[in-house]
């Protein structure tokens, strides 16, 4: 679901690989500012989940994304 409240939709929904959820939590995920355990999205089939764990919007070469728990509001600061 896009910010506006819009339902965003690519590709066949008949597919069994998915991402499912806000766009706000997959922008979290891919700028590498959430783990993407830390966030309501809904990851579904082999393929989705291996791309989401690598996915970044920047140049570069991949990057680990952050530990679950380590960024955003239930983070601790030490």
């Amino acid at each position: 679901m896009s910010p506006s409240g819009a339902t965003w939709e690519w590709n066949d929904p008949a597919v069994a690989a998915r991402v499912e959820g806000s766009a706000v939590d997959f922008c979290r995920v891919v700028t590498q500012t959430r783990n993407v355990r830390d966030t309501q999205l809904a990851v579904t089939g082999a393929s989705a989940i291996a791309w989401m764990e690598i996915a970044q919007c920047f140049a570069g070469p991949p990057e680990l994304p952050p530990a679950p728990g380590t960024r955003g509001p239930s983070a601790q600061l030490a």
